[in-house]
């Protein structure tokens, strides 16, 4: 197991010529704001066939989004050298309690497929609450603009 002290951020991103996985370069060190702009440019890149190869190598972690092809959720499988990737599902109004009763609210499915030899589960369970906790609550994403 190599420790890296960085994160790397593969992010899925459908083109003409199938699935490409660009990543952002020390995502860990970039603002919201930041991370956007960098997914915007890698995302251009990536449909109009630009991206360099080392643009495309590298990521430590990706995010994958099922919900831009309608779907809830999938099975995700983690490419070397990464050792996680959470997938993201569709936003949809669905029946929920809230507060003891029933409630229509906008609801995703997140799930995180890990390398069960560098993260114990317990660890991964804890970063799929805390990235759950900020999708509830995205306030406290925008506390870091």
């Amino acid at each position: 197991i190599e420790l890296l002290d960085a994160v790397h951020l593969g992010v899925a991103t459908q083109t003409e010529r199938g699935l490409l996985v660009p990543v952002i370069r020390d995502a860990h060190r970039r603002t919201t704001l930041e991370l956007a702009a960098e997914l915007a440019r890698l995302v251009d890149a990536a449909r109009a066939g630009t991206l360099t190869p080392g643009e495309l190598t590298g990521g430590t972690f990706t995010v994958a989004n099922y919900g831009a092809f309608g779907l809830d959720g999938g099975v995700a499988i983690i490419n070397h050298p990464e050792v996680a990737i959470l997938g993201v599902g569709r936003i949809a109004a669905r029946p929920w309690v809230v507060d003891g009763a029933l409630a229509v609210r906008q609801v995703v499915q997140l799930s995180l497929s890990f390398d069960h030899r560098v993260s114990d589960g317990a660890d991964a369970g804890g970063f799929l609450r805390f990235v759950a906790d900020r999708v509830e609550q995205p306030a406290t994403l925008l506390a870091t603009v």
